[in-house]
């Protein structure tokens, strides 16, 4: 497919509105979750299983999406998602109960699931060079929709009175602008990927592991692939300290200082993904110049010094948490942009078990976190995220031990 033609500016802009659609869903429950929890009258550990179990949902789906993509290919494994998100958002102003709404949140997470194996796996076909930087412009737009959704739902919920069931109804309308030229649109084929230049070094300093077409890879065969675990582990410590702010940020600050998360814990995830995003739309020039790994490198490390920093300082660190937002941004993106890399023309299937395995890490911290609220203290669940940044860095080294071999075997 040419880089000029018609159809690949449309898929782009397919891609990039789904990764829109899906950071503003997302993230409603920025908002969404604390007025469940005092909706339902729920109790932290029953939070924290919600949060485990709609993570789970997403990682689940991942799963599904792999190996449905694996066979379909990348267009139906995105109306899939459709189909679940029109689905799970339609019920939710019905639902009676904490489960019953989990289990209608759960298809929605479903649909997560279906959009970042599918947007992903479209990605190694039409970023064809300079991964790092399109995959961080495309991660840009979740970002946007991150942005917009907690701010939006919380004007919504607070100034015009609306509960949280009517605000995730409101978005199927924005799902569907985007549904229908999914629809129309013609996708490349099975096995069009081009995010790697045959057996070359790359921006991340890793050499590709080109494999031949006849030596393609099945989705339950990346998953024996110690390399993919490697990976799948660093990504998921990568998702945990991206994703607390949003899960845990707003409960923080209401239950340790006392704030409202339709306003301070609002404006936190807002504010959060703001620097996020600017830094998604950024900071791929400046990592193309300095290369994949010395960035994940910084941005790991100013993770972990501003977590530390920022609950020192206790109630006035709360200006500073947002600033994590701007160096987490860069994780997912570049570290994806190596994966693409390394294994090469095989990268939409590897991928894909790499996303299902950091999403079981992830959704297994999470739920870790929970329990850390209800057995030690709400003050210690989002603040064992500087943990998880210390056991991110020694993960990335890790990995670059093990990406320098596999380079110097070659």
């Amino acid at each position: 497919m040419k880089k000029d033609s018609p159809r690949r500016v449309l898929l782009i802009i397919i891609a990039y509105g789904i990764m829109l659609i899906f950071g503003l869903v997302e993230n409603i429950k920025g908002v969404s979750y604390p007025l469940i929890k005092a909706e339902f009258g729920v109790s932290y550990e029953r939070q924290g299983l919600l949060v485990s179990f709609l993570s789970y949902g997403y990682v689940l789906f991942c799963l599904v999406a792999g190996v449905f993509l694996s066979r379909f290919g990348v267009k139906r494994a995105l109306l899939s998602g459709f189909v679940c998100i029109f689905i799970g958002l339609g019920l939710v102003p019905v639902m009676p109960g904490f489960w019953t709404v989990g289990a209608v949140l759960f298809l929605a997470y479903a649909a997560f699931g279906f959009f970042e194996v599918g947007v992903n796996a479209l990605g190694t076909q039409i970023f064809t060079k300079k991964a790092a930087l399109l995959m961080s412009l495309l991660h840009f737009f979740y970002g946007a929709g991150a942005i917009i959704g907690p701010k939006a739902a919380g004007i919504l919920t607070g100034g015009f009175g609306l509960n949280w069931r009517q605000i995730y109804f409101l978005t199927i309308p924005l799902c569907a602008l985007v549904f229908v030229p999914t629809l129309a649109l013609k996708f490349p084929k099975q096995g069009d990927a081009g995010a790697a230049e045959g057996g070359a070094e790359n921006a991340s300093g890793v050499v590709t592991e080109e494999a031949p077409a006849e030596k393609r890879i099945s989705f339950l065969g990346a998953l024996k692939m110690p390399m993919v675990w490697a990976f799948s582990i660093t990504l998921g410590l990568m998702e945990v300290v991206e994703m607390s702010s949003a899960n845990w940020g707003g409960l923080y600050f209401q239950d340790v200082y006392g704030l409202d998360p339709r306003v301070e814990g609002a404006a936190f995830v807002s504010n959060f993904y703001i620097l996020f995003t600017l830094s998604r739309l950024v900071s791929g020039f400046a990592i193309e110049k300095i290369g994949y790994m010395r960035s994940l490198f910084i941005a790991c490390f100013a993770t972990g010094i501003i977590y530390a920093l920022s609950f020192i300082l206790g109630v006035q660190g709360i200006w500073t948490l947002p600033i994590l937002g701007f160096f987490i941004a860069v994780m997912w993106p570049t570290i994806m942009a190596v994966a693409m890399g390394f294994f090469g023309s095989r990268s939409p299937v590897i991928t894909s078990a790499i996303i299902v395995l950091s999403g079981a890490i992830n959704s297994a911290l999470q739920l870790g976190i929970g329990l850390t609220n209800r057995y030690i203290g709400p003050a210690w669940g989002y603040r064992s995220c500087f943990v998880y940044s210390l056991v991110l860095i020694g993960a990335l080294a890790f990995l670059h031990r093990h990406l320098r071999k596999a380079r110097s075997i070659r």
